[in-house]
């Protein structure tokens, strides 16, 4: 099963609907999510920590809308990698903004890893096992105001909270 999950009329309207209907998608508007679920800060890099934890699955993977997969991802449900961990996250190129970023891991007690960023556009997580740290890296997207002047976008907030939970991936 696959959900969609966009923030209002604007990014998703009933033309792009009908072209994924055929497909059994369901689409999900992150705004009327909202209302049940409130959260503080609500946009682009914040909509994929919050469609994580509101998703009906209990096994994620999540695809940014520019991520093309060129085979079947299913098969990464079964990889040992994420069997053994819970998560799964690629690596980005490139680390952005060091100094900066360095302060923020410092104020949650840890020094910056000496990896790569984590690369969002594909995430791969089971929720029960990883709920603490998706919880405490949503707590930063909504407070995105303040964390993004320091890294780039939730990428390093995942990593920054599977780091300072010591949440396996």
């Amino acid at each position: 099963p696959i959900q969609l999950w966009h923030l209002g009329k604007k990014e998703l309207d009933e033309r792009m609907r009908a072209l994924v209907a055929p497909l059994g998608v369901e689409c999900v508007d992150a705004f009327r999510v909202r209302k049940t679920f409130p959260v503080r800060i609500l946009s682009g890099w914040e909509l994929k920590p919050y469609a994580i934890l509101h998703s009906s699955f209990l096994e994620v993977l999540l695809l940014d809308a520019d991520n093309v997969p060129v085979a079947d991802p299913e098969f990464l449900f079964d990889a040992p990698q994420f069997r053994a961990a819970g998560a799964v996250f690629w690596p980005d190129y490139k680390q952005a903004g060091k100094q900066k970023a360095a302060a923020i891991w410092r104020s949650c007690g840890l020094r910056r890893p000496q990896e790569l960023e984590f690369e969002t556009g594909q995430v791969l997580v089971d929720k029960e096992r990883c709920w603490a740290a998706l919880c405490l890296t949503m707590w930063f997207n909504e407070n995105s105001d303040f964390y993004y002047q320091y890294v780039h976008g939730d990428k390093e907030t995942f990593h920054l909270a599977f780091r300072k939970l010591n949440q396996n991936y």
